[in-house]
């Protein structure tokens, strides 16, 4: 379930009338973390109010309420990187106190960069690792938070600049590396969190990469307990709805949870989080609008952003086209829906993919505080007739419909596949990851 928290009524009309080039731009996300014990005070109603401790009481008031409405709230961790920049970078928190143990350092005092940030945390040094734990027990206990989202969480596998197996478990570890940055098959940060008496009765849901080019999708370490983004999900099945050929066999495993990711080893349909949105990117409406990204609002000459989105223009880029390529559109984003709503596994929805929100073709919204990041509540009404209804019902039918929330994968004696003609399926020029 999600929700939000906005002042905006401002339409589309509005939005492009305000010429985004020349806006104020600023960090929206939060993901430069300086304090990991606190909330950001612009996010609060309250401000600095009585120094900052009623922003964290406003903070404990919404996860209450939200608890009372039956939502679990999730906090979105950066725990890769911090606002510190690189090795050239201003002396803010961790730098000060020590430099060589918060990060990652090459020979010669250089910041390894696998967070794509300028710098990445040293997660596994045994300082670092305690002060995350540290972090984490305090949001669950304090704030009462179930479960967390990590960014970047592959980092959290690299070995530290002075990771030494001996040192954490006693003896070595066959397959571990002593270089930094090296994978490791046991990170001891993850096997703390996934083995703590506070953590272990929260969910933990890991972005299985990093900037860095490791892609654990399917393999990060999980001890049972960790689900991952499913980022070979979601581009199956934008390749497949578009139109890419060869795609059948690996579209099937994404509508039976991914067995073959997540069924070794006994893990289960849940450990699949299953999107095809999500705010890093282009959003529902965008994704059938546009080809290409348009970014040149956040000030480097569209440089930033990811280039392979597998989006589909449905013939014409942007906004303003044709009424068939608008009907087209709405097909595709009603498939997409559809097949997020019937997978095996654990959906999540991009808030204001129900209504349509488009920003634009801008894949890299990270810097703007204003209208075009904003929930549209003007156009949540205006299609509450439309793809929103169809939204609704399909969430309903979901909750609804016993054999699409199983607690194992789907066998043969439960499926029938069906293709141009019932009882048919083409499993020609199948595609399957490893």
């Amino acid at each position: 379930m999600s929700w939000s928290i906005s002042d905006t009524t401002q339409s589309q009309e509005t939005i492009r009338s305000q010429g985004f080039l020349s806006c104020f731009r600023l960090n929206y996300w939060g993901y430069s973390t300086v304090n990991y014990f606190s909330p950001m005070l612009r996010y609060s109603s309250v401000g600095t109010s009585n120094c900052g401790r009623d922003a964290i009481n406003e903070v404990k008031i919404l996860v209450r309420e939200a608890h009372k409405q039956g939502i679990e709230v999730f906090l979105d961790v950066v725990v890769n990187h911090t606002a510190e920049g690189n090795e050239k970078g201003p002396i803010i928190s961790f730098r000060g106190i020590d430099n060589s143990v918060y990060y990652m350092l090459a020979p010669k005092g250089e910041y390894y960069n696998y967070s794509g940030c300028g710098n990445t945390f040293n997660c596994n040094h045994p300082i670092v690792r305690q002060f995350i734990l540290d972090s984490l027990r305090y949001w669950v206990t304090e704030f009462h938070i179930d479960g967390f989202r990590f960014d970047l969480a592959s980092i959290m596998t690299r070995g530290s600049s002075l990771y030494d197996a001996v040192n954490v478990y006693g003896k070595p570890v066959k397959g571990d590396s002593l270089t930094t940055g090296t994978p490791l098959g046991y990170p001891p940060l993850i096997d703390m969190i996934s083995n703590d008496p506070v953590l272990s009765g929260v969910k933990l849901i890991a972005e299985a990469w990093d900037a860095g080019g490791l892609y654990q999708v399917g393999s990060f370490p999980h001890w049972g307990v960790w689900s991952e983004w499913n980022g070979k999900y979601r581009d199956v099945v934008r390749q497949f709805i578009k139109g890419t050929k060869g795609l059948s066999g690996a579209f099937a495993q994404c509508l039976c949870g991914s067995p073959n990711l997540y069924q070794r080893e006994g893990r289960k349909p849940w450990n699949s989080i299953n999107f095809i949105c999500a705010h890093d990117g282009f959003t529902l409406a965008d994704l059938v609008s546009y080809n290409k990204k348009h970014n040149l609002s956040n000030g480097e000459d569209n440089n930033d952003g990811e280039n392979h989105n597998n989006s589909w223009n449905c013939g014409q880029e942007g906004e303003f086209v044709s009424l068939p390529v608008k009907r087209l559109r709405k097909r595709q984003m009603r498939n997409f829906f559809l097949c997020l709503m019937v997978s095996q596994g654990v959906p999540m929805i991009h808030m204001g993919d129900e209504y349509g929100h488009t920003k634009g073709g801008n894949n890299n919204m990270y810097c703007h505080d204003n209208n075009i990041n904003y929930f549209w509540w003007d156009k949540k009404e205006a299609a509450a007739t439309d793809f929103f209804r169809f939204c609704c019902l399909m969430t309903k039918f979901r909750s609804e419909c016993e054999c699409l929330g199983l607690h194992v994968f789907p066998t043969a004696e439960r499926l029938q596949w069906h293709g141009h003609h019932p009882g048919k399926p083409d499993w020609s020029n199948l595609w399957l990851f490893p």
